[in-house]
């Protein structure tokens, strides 16, 4: 009979957790490094001032309308059917939708005049992860990647950026390996083969056995994929031994508390911040299903009511437990939707003025950036793409104008830009 492992979690096999390992160049000079120097890259990358230790994203696929959900429009002709409810931030409204989030509202800064003027699903997906249009044979890393390079902990067990559910995020190995997505399967699908078919001390000497052997060859050979090979079971069995493994125990939450984040999307919004808790430094969580053009009622009715449990009860379960100041959330998709409604059934692509919220890290509360007008189709104090990743960057302590290198050119994290002044 197979022996149980005592760490075993849903959502990750070793199998995964070997292709992780043996993609992290990264990974082989922490191998090499004594854990000081480590610790004192770490400790120069995260010295550029105070703000959110960790971030959750929670990214909505299909473009998410801002009518039904942040910027309603009641008593128009375009404001949906779906009504508007009373927040905590005074002569604000959220959509009907969302008292959960609405009562939230004094932790949350909404930018209501996002402006990208990127109508296509996969440009603007990118967009809104890169934070600038792709130059072309240049690797930008997404934001996911820069803050947790800029944030992690060198000696982190677990992989620093995990990816539940996403979309295609790019990708960039500028930092190493290391800081690339790590996708995540569902948390309520556990995957069997995490077990070990072997008790951990067998398993363990034959990990040692192994390394041995290729010793005489290594030295007569350094060959770079043998060392990759190496480090991938020193990493794995950093991985599989370390106690951090118990973050992914969702269950072990309050029943209680489980039901308040409501089901799937719910669930993975637990699960990112035990992982936050636990040290992780960007967690995305991916929610489809925005892309009504058709029934925008009866689709936002299937989807409004679990982003509501999911976002209010995470920031209201972070701010509980104090830890709201050193995790920023973040709620966005690659656009909105239009404001006519095409004859009371769906709504089309909208990137000249839509939502995106932000709470904790060094974000201030209870705040409203910019507006659409009374029909949704305008925009005051419209916000770029460079000018939010500046605010992102800014509410993680990151200096935003910091340069890295990419194909021998230099790339600042945010090019000609300002953070959103009002929001700080």
């Amino acid at each position: 009979m197979m022996p149980k492992c005592d760490t075993c979690v849903p959502g990750f096999s070793r199998r995964h957790f070997l292709r992780f390992s043996l993609g992290a160049g990264a990974g082989l000079a922490a191998a090499s490094l004594p854990h000081s120097v480590l610790a004192q890259q770490t400790a120069a990358r995260q010295a550029g001032g105070r703000g959110a230790k960790s971030v959750i994203m929670f990214w909505m696929g299909g473009g998410p309308t801002q009518y039904e959900t942040f910027d309603p429009k009641p008593g128009t002709k375009n404001g949906g059917t779906l009504g508007a409810v009373d927040t905590t931030i005074p002569g604000v409204k959220f959509g009907g939708l969302m008292p959960i989030c609405a009562s939230q509202a004094k932790n949350m800064a909404v930018i209501r005049s996002m402006a990208t003027y990127e109508g296509a699903h996969e440009r603007g997906t990118s967009l809104m992860h890169i934070g600038m249009t792709p130059i072309q044979g240049l690797d930008i890393p997404s934001t996911g990647t820069v803050i947790s390079y800029e944030k992690g902990d060198a000696k982190f067990p677990l992989p620093h950026f995990i990816a539940i559910d996403p979309p295609l995020i790019p990708q960039s190995a500028v930092f190493g390996e290391d800081y690339l997505p790590f996708r995540l399967n569902n948390a309520d699908n556990p995957i069997p083969n995490i077990r070990r078919n072997v008790p951990v001390d067998r398993d363990k000497d034959r990990a040692a056995l192994l390394l041995e052997q290729c010793k005489e060859w290594d030295s007569k050979r350094l060959q770079t994929e043998i060392k990759k090979v190496e480090a991938a079971y020193v990493k794995s069995e950093d991985v599989m031994n370390t106690p951090l493994l118990k973050a992914f125990n969702y269950n072990e939450e309050p029943g209680d508390l489980r039901k308040e984040y409501g089901g799937r999307l719910g669930t993975n919004a637990l699960l990112a911040r035990r992982l936050v808790q636990a040290g992780c430094s960007f967690v995305e969580i991916g929610y489809g299903g925005w892309d009504m053009h058709n029934d925008v009622a009866g689709g936002c009715k299937n989807r409004v009511p679990e982003v509501d449990k999911a976002l209010g009860t995470l920031i209201k379960d972070l701010a509980e437990k104090n830890m709201l100041k050193d995790t920023l959330v973040m709620w966005m998709g690659e656009f909105g939707r239009t404001p006519d409604i095409n004859g009371g059934q769906g709504r089309d692509h909208w990137a000249n003025g839509f939502s995106v919220v932000l709470a904790g890290g060094a974000i201030q509360g209870g705040r409203i950036h910019g507006d659409t007008g009374p029909n949704g189709a305008g925009c005051n104090k419209p916000v770029n793409i460079r000018d939010l990743f500046a605010t992102i960057y800014k509410a993680c302590g990151i200096d935003y104008e910091k340069k890295y290198d990419t194909e021998g050119r230099k790339i600042k994290y945010a090019t000609n830009a300002k953070p959103v002044a009002t929001l700080f």
